[in-house]
């Protein structure tokens, strides 16, 4: 017969239960940001935050792992050296030092995990950040870097576009707490211009359409206008100052520009006709139901013209791309720019003679010039001439994500696309584009724009990262604008 136990012991049990540290399974500690230094270097990480930490005595510790070893790894809780049994209230902030060996190449990595243990012994938090080994990425030369969070690094989105006709391409950036202003290059420094002051009703209400704007000069004037594409389809003039309301569908459901940006469908613009006038950009619009047209506004401002369509046809090589067209950049140097289709195959298609003829194309091949196509679905690939050498545009493709290390940019070569610059032309091979890190080191996923920052110069880059509550912003041009990038 199985035999209880007898009361005394089952009320001990009870109260050693209720003596237990609960364990805390929101606490978390986060490392705002990973560390980048040089070889040789010390270093301190003071980004460390955590919180929801039941009250009690704890012992945090640290292990690492990676290509080499931190030496005199070290850590801080609350200004507490790390390894010992301390009492833990509320909130802390954790810091780590160490330092990197020398002689290490760039790139390498090393990942630190700092443990949280309650006096049982039970594991409470495990968190990780990086180390990493800094380095330069020879090509590039880094212009401009953001010194402030208040200035164009704080927009969360930016749009690229000539929108006062200086001849110099500006950031239109938007945040997400109704801020939109617009942002010139200028003394070495993206200065602050219009704004909407945190207003959405000012600047013609552009704000409310701030989540697909579609730049381009639609009217040939010299100056890109901003087509917003919501419920309502509404373009935007930058004249005196400020933002003008032009053109509208005004809500209607049987507008074509409607139909083809809503309900799945996009729109993307570029300059893909040279007929009379040439300097205007045309609009491409791909409906939800496979439909794929051409526009161009009229002359008198007031509407669009239908200058082709594939009416629905399945059979015209655009339709198996539909899902991805996009601008290709004036890779031939024609003038004219190119759209580029990417599914399981990529291909140009050139607008000649009243329709999109089929171009290049890798026809299935697993490769453009040597960069591995599909790309990832998060990696990069902009368009721009950001050389002197040839008067066409490249292709810029930027590995992005915690472990990235390869950007490589292409020419049209004739029969196919080449590789040009790329950050593994050298020995060794930096994982960087200049001193900007491909890698996200902390921080997520990076954005990258080509903008033309400078009037009669080549296209800059503009790369960025957020990490936590500040954001990495940094603008490079190629340090020889003769060489072929």
């Amino acid at each position: 017969m199985k035999r209880s136990a007898p009361p005394l012991l089952k009320l001990c049990a009870l109260v050693l239960t209720l003596a237990l540290p609960s364990l805390s399974h929101a606490a978390l500690v986060t490392f705002c940001s990973g560390v980048l230094a040089s070889s040789g270097q010390s270093f301190v990480n003071y980004s460390g935050t955590s919180s929801g930490l039941a009250s009690g005595m704890y012992r945090m510790t640290l292990s690492q792992s990676g290509s080499f070893t931190v030496q005199n790894l070290q850590g801080s809780w609350n200004g507490l050296a790390i390894g010992a049994f301390q009492p833990i209230t509320g909130s802390a902030t954790v810091s780590l030092s160490g330092i990197i060996p020398s002689g290490l190449p760039p790139g390498q990595s090393v990942t630190v995990t700092l443990f949280i243990h309650n006096t049982l012994g039970q594991l409470v938090d495990q968190s990780t950040t990086t180390v990493s080994v800094s380095g330069q990425s020879p090509g590039w030369n880094k212009v401009w870097t953001a010194t402030s969070q208040g200035g164009v690094a704080a927009y969360a989105k930016h749009y690229v576009g000539d929108f006062d006709g200086d001849g110099t391409e500006d950031l239109l950036g938007v945040d997400t707490n109704g801020w939109m202003t617009m942002f010139h290059y200028r003394n070495g420094d993206w200065q602050w211009g219009w704004s909407n002051n945190g207003s959405p009703s000012a600047g013609g209400g552009i704000y409310d359409y701030r989540n697909n704007l579609v730049i381009g000069d639609f009217d040939g004037d010299g100056k890109d206008e901003a087509l917003g594409v919501a419920s309502w389809v509404t373009l935007f003039h930058f004249d005196n100052g400020t933002w003008n309301w032009g053109w509208s569908s005004y809500g209607s459901t049987s507008d074509q520009l409607f139909a083809h940006s809503n309900g799945g469908g996009y729109l993307f613009s570029g300059n893909f006709d040279l007929a009379a006038p040439a300097q205007k950009d045309e609009l491409v619009g791909v409906s939800a139901s496979g439909w794929i047209t051409l526009f161009r506004l009229n002359a008198a401002g007031t509407g669009w013209d239908w200058l082709w369509s594939t009416q629905g046809n399945t059979a015209h090589g655009m339709y198996g791309y539909r899902h991805h067209l996009r601008n290709g950049g004036d890779t031939n140097g024609d003038g004219k720019e190119e759209v580029l289709g990417l599914a399981s195959w990529a291909t140009n298609f050139h607008y000649v003679n009243g329709d999109f003829a089929w171009g290049w194309s890798t026809y299935g091949a697993n490769h453009i010039g040597g960069v591995g196509y599909p790309q990832g679905p998060h990696d990069a690939l902009l368009t721009g001439n950001i050389d002197f050498v040839d008067g066409r545009d490249e292709w810029f493709f930027i590995q992005r994500g915690p472990t990235a290390s390869w950007a490589i940019t292409e020419d049209w070569a004739g029969s196919n696309f080449g590789w040009n610059w790329s950050n593994h032309n050298f020995t060794p091979a930096a994982p960087f584009i200049g001193d900007w890190p491909l890698a996200n080191n902390g921080g997520s996923n990076a954005s990258y724009l080509l903008v033309r920052a400078v009037a009669g110069q080549p296209k800059h880059l503009v790369a960025r990262r957020t990490f936590c509550s500040h954001r990495d912003m940094r603008m490079y041009v190629m340090n020889n604008p003769w060489a072929n990038y």
